[in-house]
């Protein structure tokens, strides 16, 4: 598993310090590399920092530069979104979660976490960190 952040070109940005008001980007990639076969039953838990929205792209519509992969059933909640699927061999899913930094702040970042809902020995984690929500800088016009 790995996990990017993005602006809305597709450019990597540094989420740990990102000016209030900014749209971005989470990219989840997920790839079943082992030689285990299919993995079927598959949740896959982004938790945000509060000082982050989560923008609900089936109210609007997506971007065309995000397209996740299918999902058996993806639930939007206030602050994550669980993501349920299956995974053939040597196959790679790609979820896109569009986001804003909205509250100025220090907040914590949970760790990305996806796993088989009935086999504990099939799972991926990554550590969560802190990230900063700043003012926007002034420019002079």
């Amino acid at each position: 598993m790995s996990v990017q952040y993005l602006d809305l070109k597709g450019k990597n940005i540094n989420h740990t310090n990102i000016e209030q008001g900014t749209d971005f980007v989470c990219k989840v990639e997920l790839k079943n590399n082992s030689n285990l076969g299919n993995y079927e039953q598959m949740a896959l838990t982004n938790i945000f920092p509060s000082g982050w929205q989560i923008q609900n792209t089936r109210l609007f519509g997506e971007n065309p530069l995000f397209v996740s992969s299918n999902s058996q059933y993806q639930d939007i909640r206030d602050d994550r979104v669980y993501t349920y699927f299956n995974i053939n061999n040597q196959q790679t899913l790609t979820y896109y979660y569009i986001l804003n930094a909205s509250y100025l702040g220090k907040f914590y970042l949970p760790p990305v976490n996806c796993e088989a809902m009935y086999n504990a020995n099939i799972n991926a984690r990554l550590k969560g960190t802190w990230v900063n929500v700043v003012s926007r800088r002034k420019t002079n016009s």
